[in-house]
């Protein structure tokens, strides 16, 4: 039994996702192999720490399962990133979440797809995540500009 309490796992799911972005808002060239497994032990922590965080729910688990499809992307792994992509979805689907996780689960299957060479399930996965009706403005601007920039792996 662990001595950590729900409260404890929310802090710490809260640092490993935040200092997985260390490593995502680098260049992935920039990455050394071991900066890699840092990143991906980092977003596994987070989601290990958010499945036993008090008050969390299936945004959050969804939200923790994206940062690790995302870091496998930023590693050209899309084998890796795709079926946690489509669980994404399907988690999003079966529970009635929308917006802003709806438009990002689907931005990280397009990047999967577009990884794999899979261009136009990549076109139409990214069209469906720009499609998505993201309510607040902040939020729909976040989505635009981070659908803008790569990588793509060749969709354009």
């Amino acid at each position: 039994m662990s001595s950590i309490g729900p409260a404890e796992h929310r802090r710490l799911a809260i640092d490993a996702n935040n200092s997985t972005w260390e490593f995502l808002d680098r260049d992935p060239d920039t990455l050394s192999t071991l900066d890699s497994e840092e990143m991906m032990r980092r977003a596994y922590a987070a989601a290990y720490h958010w499945s036993r965080a008090e008050n969390a729910t299936v945004i959050n688990e969804i939200r923790a399962s994206w940062l690790i499809a995302k870091g496998w992307i930023h590693q050209s792994r899309g084998d890796l990133a795709l079926p946690i992509s489509i669980r994404c979805i399907d988690m999003c689907l079966e529970n009635n979440i929308a917006d802003f996780d709806l438009a990002y689960v689907y931005e990280v299957k397009a990047r999967s797809l577009a990884c794999l060479g899979d261009i136009d399930g990549a076109r139409e996965a990214k069209m469906f995540a720009l499609g998505v009706e993201v309510a607040d403005e902040e939020d729909r601007k976040l989505v635009q500009a981070d659908l803008a920039k790569g990588p793509w792996f060749g969709l354009i």
